[in-house]
């Protein structure tokens, strides 16, 4: 008789997007700092979170937003002054943190790119249209009678109109009114509406902290393919979590055996991936981020003088040879055309494929122009 074995469970992935996530690890003392002014009375009426994508700005908006939802009219009671808080931290199990997980809170608006069903894809911009839908809103009485709260994700996709029309919404907030921008480039602000603003930059996560989160969000991932992805994320989880999904370990091995022997190219192989990736929009946009991470890494390298170190076992000797080969400005070029090659075929919807071999190309030859393949 065949002895039974228990088969083991392996831990479910936990799928938590900002809205609905509870947790925040990496960011303690913006947390901390936003806390202390809360409870001394003195929480900015606007406030600008910045940093790189995927490190946890728009889980604290809405961690903070979760908070003052929860904190309605607050004021002395029967046994004088309410403890102050010593956490934006809330419960999942909480009324507010339901309602906002839902979309549900009558005084919470969150402006973000919308989706454009006919190509498929999120808006190029945030349009003035999102931007002025807020005015109302804060025309209105709180529906619970506490703070309101407007959370524009991914502002740096305001345009001048949009940003314009915040603006004028900055000039004159109501009370006990937090309006929270999350960004990647807070530069592209005018300088009208950084002024108005409180900016707190938040870093990039540590290693630890992202390998911590990927056993969190994705358990099972094999120890080797951990350590790259951790590497390979330069301190976002979110990005340590697409590239998972995309099977981007793979693909950059892929990509690094195609272009090991520049400034000689393997065309063939270029060739080859460039159809097997456009066909996925996922390692399409993997791609995108392999690419021009390489050509900052060598950039970098080029410029300071410093060695680079391996983000997959052997791969910075590879680098360490190509870099050799090129003039200190390469790569800085190579980034540019890249960068901007991928920029032109998503606002004109050109064919994925001829710019993903034309990118490739152009880490041999920056002035390559795409034309013709």
């Amino acid at each position: 008789m065949a002895q039974e074995v228990d088969e083991i469970t392996p831990p479910e992935a936990v799928d938590l997007t900002p809205r609905t996530n509870p947790e925040l690890l990496g960011h303690e003392a913006a947390e901390r700092a936003l806390l202390a002014d809360f409870n001394k009375g003195r929480l900015p009426h606007a406030i600008i979170l910045a940093g790189a994508p995927g490190i946890g700005k728009a889980t604290l908006a809405y961690r903070l937003a979760r908070f003052l939802l929860s904190q309605g009219e607050q004021g002395a009671g029967l046994f004088g002054e309410p403890e102050k808080p010593s956490s934006l931290y809330l419960k999942p199990d909480h009324a507010v943190f339901r309602r906002v997980a839902s979309g549900g809170h009558a005084d919470l608006v969150v402006v973000e790119r919308e989706f454009d069903e006919k190509k498929g894809r999120l808006k190029q911009d945030i349009s003035a249209e999102s931007v002025r839908k807020i005015t109302p809103f804060l025309r209105k009485t709180a529906a619970e009678g506490g703070w309101r709260v407007v959370i524009v994700d991914g502002a740096e996709y305001l345009n001048r109109t949009s940003q314009n029309a915040l603006l004028k919404i900055l000039e004159e907030p109501p009370a006990k009114t937090v309006l929270v921008l999350t960004t990647t480039q807070p530069g592209t602000f005018l300088p009208t509406i950084r002024s108005r603003c409180r900016t707190i930059h938040l870093d990039s996560l540590p290693e630890a902290t992202v390998a911590a989160l990927l056993d969190k969000y994705s358990p099972g991932i094999a120890p080797e393919e951990k350590a790259a992805l951790c590497r390979l994320s330069e301190g976002s989880i979110g990005k340590a979590l697409q590239f998972h999904q995309d099977k981007g370990v793979a693909l950059y091995k892929d990509l690094l055996t195609a272009i090991s022997n520049l400034p000689k190219m393997d065309i063939v192989k270029a060739h080859d991936l460039a159809d097997k990736i456009s066909r996925s929009e996922q390692s399409y946009d993997t791609t995108r981020e392999i690419l021009t991470g390489w050509c900052q890494r060598l950039a970098r390298s080029q410029a300071r003088g410093l060695p680079l170190t391996d983000v997959l076992p052997g791969d910075a000797a590879i680098f360490q040879k190509i870099a050799a080969n090129y003039p200190p400005r390469h790569f800085l070029t190579a980034w540019e055309k890249i960068s901007q090659l991928f920029q032109q075929t998503e606002s004109y919807t050109l064919d994925k494929r001829q710019a993903l071999l034309a990118s490739i190309l152009m880490l041999q030859k920056p002035e390559y122009t795409g034309l013709n393949i």
